[in-house]
């Protein structure tokens, strides 16, 4: 079976980036392939870029290590190539050259398309996405996003069409912008009427605003319009459930808005990471292994927080109370943190023939007595140090990018990142993460004290039997530190 996600603009990729770290928490489904496609207009996206490399960090860690059963990434993720698809085949293009408007431009058609669009919005450069007029980005892509001429869209039509079990596609996008607003419900209709699938979608409204809208006379989003835009957007949803289009769709948003910088796109639109973002993956997951209605009707879901502006665990919905969350993810917090800080480095000591490190217990049972090449361990280890600071900074923007009206209670990471002189959110050098890691996770039922000397114990008293290939025995010894990790 194939869980199809496609994440539309840059909300939608950042949808995205929090269901890949829920999947390598071990919180997908059991069985079944995590194919991923994003859809965006803006090629050089910061934040969608962001994601790539923290997908690529994913893949390169599933690839090279034989990790057994585990939850630690046991999701397989596949992607499309490429993992992008933007309607423009054209440099600098704008809604006119689209539409090649010159040619039609004293028909009736034309004068149609003048009253529907203004000057400023048939000329200006749609290169950086659809600059929050939802009308521009409908017109697009209901055009380009054809099952039968496309080629990303043959391949995700045969894919579906080849899956063997019950595929289930989830979109996920912004209701107030641009891309989001107009990709959502133009996707959803062609994949309705093209392909027989459940679908569902998380619809996020608007929780950030941008620090200044700017009067330039230039297209773009501004925050002010937010509110009306997704007045008039569910109005539309409210016509569009009668066609019963989707299966599930959950709606998310966030009073308290983060303050963030209006950039026109490109590589400066790299906005953090946000909790908003983690109840968007909670929703796919739960689209994923959930069941659906007989009567064909669309079922909206919605949840709310136990006090205004307070977020903690148990207001997560995960059906045990944001206690499997919660332990997942502090699980896979404990294991990045002392990966990065602690055992990584050691063997990096290692290799580098640093007698002293050699003293470890754990290292003899894990690797000398396996046979395994300490150098050709390092080079496949990089790819769980990358992927350990992906996910730990992503943690720390969880916690940390938020308004000033909230308050949050989900982690602590203090002991390994810090906020810059510029606002933003960054990990310290890792030898500079503290040794006190207790309370890593907040609202845990019992304290953690001298967590890292209590690991390594554990960790020497675990042992890799017999002898492997380099993958089985790098496996062997990042499930055990991951398992030990969770007790």
């Amino acid at each position: 079976m194939g869980y199809y996600v496609i994440g539309i603009g840059g909300t939608g990729a950042k949808c995205i980036e929090a269901l890949v770290h829920l999947a390598a928490a071990g919180l997908m489904p059991d069985s079944g392939e995590l194919q991923v496609l994003f859809v965006d207009p803006d090629t050089a996206n910061g934040s969608r870029a962001r994601v790539e490399e923290t997908i690529a960090h994913y893949v390169a860690c599933k690839d090279q290590l034989n990790l057994g059963h585990t939850p630690f990434l046991q999701t397989k993720i596949k992607l499309f190539d490429p993992i992008l698809w933007t309607p423009f085949d054209m440099t600098n293009p704008s809604l006119e050259q689209f539409f090649q408007y010159e040619n039609f431009r004293n028909s009736s058609v034309g004068k149609l398309f003048d009253v529907l669009y203004s000057k400023t919005e048939k000329e200006n450069s749609l290169e950086v996405g659809f600059r929050g007029h939802p009308s521009i980005g409908s017109a697009v892509l209901a055009k380009s996003v054809d099952m039968n001429k496309d080629e990303t869209w043959i391949e995700f039509s045969k894919r579906i069409k080849n899956d063997d079990g019950d595929p289930k596609v989830f979109l996920a996008g912004s209701i107030f912008g641009g891309t989001g607003a107009s990709g959502f419900p133009t996707i959803a209709q062609i994949l309705r009427d093209e392909l027989d699938v459940k679908l569902g979608g998380a619809l996020i409204l608007p929780y950030f605003k941008f620090i200044d809208d700017g009067v330039d006379g230039q297209l773009k989003a501004r925050s002010d319009e937010f509110l009306m835009n997704t007045q008039t957007a569910l109005k539309h949803y409210h016509l569009l459930d009668k066609t019963r289009v989707f299966d599930k769709v959950y709606l998310f948003g966030d009073e308290s808005r983060t303050d963030v910088k209006n950039a026109l796109g490109g590589s400066e639109q790299k906005n953090a990471p946000h909790f908003i973002e983690l109840y968007a993956a909670l929703a796919a997951i739960d689209f994923f292994g959930g069941d659906f209605g007989d009567d064909g009707s669309t079922q909206y879901f919605m949840t709310a927080r136990e006090a205004t502006n307070h977020l903690k665990w148990t207001d997560l919905p995960d059906g045990n109370n944001g206690d499997t969350v919660r332990s997942r993810i502090g699980q896979l917090a404990r294991f990045a943190f002392t990966y990065l800080s602690v055992y990584y480095p050691a063997l990096k000591n290692i290799a580098n023939r640093s007698a002293d490190a050699f003293r470890a217990t754990w290292y003899v049972n894990f690797f000398e007595r396996t046979g395994t090449q300490i150098d050709e361990a390092i080079r496949r280890l990089d790819f769980v140090e990358e992927y350990s600071k992906d996910f730990l900074l992503w943690l720390a923007n969880i916690q940390g990018n938020c308004s000033e009206l909230e308050k949050i209670e989900l982690i602590n990471y203090g002991p390994y990142a810090e906020r810059k002189p510029d606002g933003n959110l960054d990990l310290k050098s890792t030898e500079n993460f503290s040794t006190n890691v207790s309370h890593l996770i907040q609202s845990q039922t019992e304290a953690e004290s001298n967590v890292l000397n209590k690991l390594w114990e554990r960790m020497c008293d675990s042992r890799r039997k017999g002898r492997g290939d380099a993958q089985q025995n790098l496996g062997t010894f990042l499930r055990a530190l991951y398992e030990n990790c969770g007790k």
